[in-house]
C-alpha cells in the first residue's frame, strides 16, 4: 500500500517561509512574520503557533486553511479572501474584517476577537464558539442563522444587523436594540434576554 506523504513543514524564525506565490498542503509552525504578505495563495494549509501581528495581508487567498494558536492581532487585511477558514485558540485583537474581499466562510473557536469590525459583511451561518468579542461591531451585518455559542459580547455593537434565526442562547453580556435590528425567530435566553427591554420607556420590576 502506498504511503500518503505527510504535509511539508516550515518552521521559523530562521527561515523565509513565504518566498513562493502558492502553497498547498503545507504546515507552518512557530513563524513570526513581521512584513507585508502580498499575492500569496494558500490551499489546505495549517498555521500553528505563528504570528502575523501588525502585518498587512495584501491580495492573499486562504482556502480551507486552519489557524491554531496564532496571533493575528492588528493585522491589516486588504483585498484578501478566506474560504472555509478555521481559527482555534487564536489572538485576533483589533482586526477590521470589513476590508476583506471575498471573506466567505469561517469558524472561530476559543478566539480573542475583541475590538474587531465585522460591519457591512455577509456572515450568514457563521459560528463563534467560546470567543471573546468585547467591543466588537456588527453594523449592517447579515448574521442570519449565525451562532454565538458561549461568547462574551460585552459592549458589542449590533446596529442595522439582520439577526434572523441568530442563536444567542448560551452567550452573555450582550445588548441588542430591537428597534435598530431585524429580529425574526432570534434565539435568546434569560436573564440575558432582558437586555432587549433596555431601549423601551418602561419600568421593569
Amino acid at each position: 500500500m502506498t504511503a500518503v506523504p505527510e504535509p511539508k513543514r516550515a518552521r521559523g524564525p530562521a527561515m523565509a517561509p513565504f518566498e513562493d506565490g502558492e502553497y498547498e498542503n503545507r504546515t507552518f509552525e512557530r513563524i513570526r512574520w513581521e512584513n507585508d504578505l502580498e499575492n500569496v495563495e494558500f490551499y489546505d494549509c495549517v498555521f500553528a503557533d505563528t504570528s502575523f501581528q501588525a502585518s498587512r495581508l495584501i491580495g492573499c487567498a486562504f482556502d480551507n486553511c486552519e489557524f491554531v494558536r496564532c496571533n493575528l492581532s492588528l493585522v491589516e487585511i486588504l483585498n484578501s479572501s478566506f474560504l472555509d477558514a478555521r481559527f482555534t485558540d487564536c489572538k485576533m485583537l483589533g482586526v477590521a474584517w470589513s476590508a476583506v474581499g471575498g471573506f466567505l466562510t469561517a469558524a472561530f473557536h476559543r478566539c480573542a476577537l475583541d475590538n474587531n469590525i465585522f460591519s457591512d459583511m455577509n456572515l450568514q451561518r457563521f459560528a463563534f464558539r467560546s470567543c471573546s468579542l468585547v467591543e466588537s461591531s456588527f453594523d449592517h451585518t447579515n448574521l442570519r442563522h449565525a451562532v454565538f455559542d458561549d461568547c462574551d459580547l460585552s459592549r458589542c455593537r449590533f446596529s442595522q444587523a439582520d439577526l434572523s434565526h441568530t442563536d444567542f442562547t448560551t452567550s452573555r453580556n450582550y445588548y441588542v436594540n430591537a428597534g435598530e435590528n431585524t429580529l425574526h425567530k432570534t434565539r435568546f435566553s434569560l436573564p440575558e434576554a432582558v437586555s432587549l427591554l433596555g431601549n423601551l420607556d418602561i419600568v421593569l420590576k
